[in-house]
């Protein structure tokens, strides 16, 4: 029944192997308010990847795992947090789902989560929150989660979360599917339950009053835009091509076309998605105006 009710267009959400249960746990949230939680999804290590060879300073190009690819950029502008997951249609198999962290300067991958968890977001320097709806974690696990750098994630908010974003007062929005149906909403890190918001009806839209995007198409006069296999930088009135390859087409749910390219904070950094040779990859480029 939940299968057939995700294929509405306002559901955004995916699906893999839920996290063990072993009963609940009492943790303190970062307001101090305690909240009674079961055990986050698997445990988080932080393990090196071998870093691909750019072709030149910030010219990266990673293979990822998944079908919904989801990115944020660090404060720091040289951090990229990249999330490895697929829809409910299929199912990761130990090892392939997980949350990367890469420095865009030194070409160096780290995984900072194993297992479900999509939509990662910034908190800080060392601090990020991602979601993990009822179709990964399970009716157990759903929820946003907490992860400080180098620790375990732990879940503190009980809820059905999809599509998990930044907001301009710190906290986290994102959008409530099943099982609350309430539309985009907006949780502080410090109450016990999130507010309603203002937004589209459309879970892939966030509401821009809230948002505090940490993957801009724009940035300034600076946007970034792709047509065709010609990712492109859109400079005052230059336009600047960055990088020739096909794009990844978000298939589902329906047909949503080509995932946009976006842009570091301070514009420098060109983040695009491409599948090519049955392979999807992301990959950064550093611009550098004339």
């Amino acid at each position: 029944m939940r299968h057939a009710l995700l294929l509405a267009p306002l559901l955004a959400a995916a699906c893999s192997a839920a996290p063990s249960s072993t009963g609940p746990t009492t943790v303190a949230d970062p307001g101090s308010v305690l909240v009674v939680v079961d055990p986050p999804p698997a445990a988080t290590t932080s393990v090196e990847v071998a870093a691909p060879a750019p072709s030149a300073r910030g010219d990266l190009e990673w293979a990822i795992f998944g079908d919904t690819p989801t990115v944020a950029w660090a404060p720091d502008g040289v951090r990229l947090a990249i999330a490895n997951q697929v829809n409910y249609l299929g199912a990761p198999a130990a090892g392939q789902a997980g949350i990367d962290v890469v420095h865009v300067e030194t070409g160096k991958r780290t995984r900072v989560h194993e297992g479900p968890g999509y939509h990662p977001v910034w908190l800080g320097d060392d601090r990020m929150a991602f979601g993990c709806s009822t179709y990964e974690c399970d009716d157990a696990g759903q929820g946003i989660y907490l992860l400080d750098l180098g620790k375990r994630a732990r879940r503190a908010l009980v809820h059905g979360a999809y599509h998990t974003r930044a907001g301009k007062d710190g906290g986290v929005i994102f959008f409530s599917g099943f099982p609350e149906y309430e539309g985009w909403m907006s949780w502080d890190l410090r109450s016990a339950k999130p507010k309603r918001i203002s937004g589209p009806e459309d879970a892939w839209q966030a509401p821009a009053a809230q948002l505090a995007d940490q993957c801009p198409s724009k940035v300034g006069e600076r946007r970034v835009e792709q047509r065709d296999d010609q990712v492109f930088v859109v400079d005052a009135a230059t336009r600047h091509a960055i990088v020739t390859t096909p794009p990844w087409y978000l298939a589902w749910p329906g047909n949503r076309g080509a995932i946009q390219p976006c842009l570091s904070p301070d514009g420098r950094f060109v983040v695009y998605f491409s599948q090519r040779g049955g392979a999807s990859f992301v990959g950064v480029r550093q611009f550098d105006a004339p």
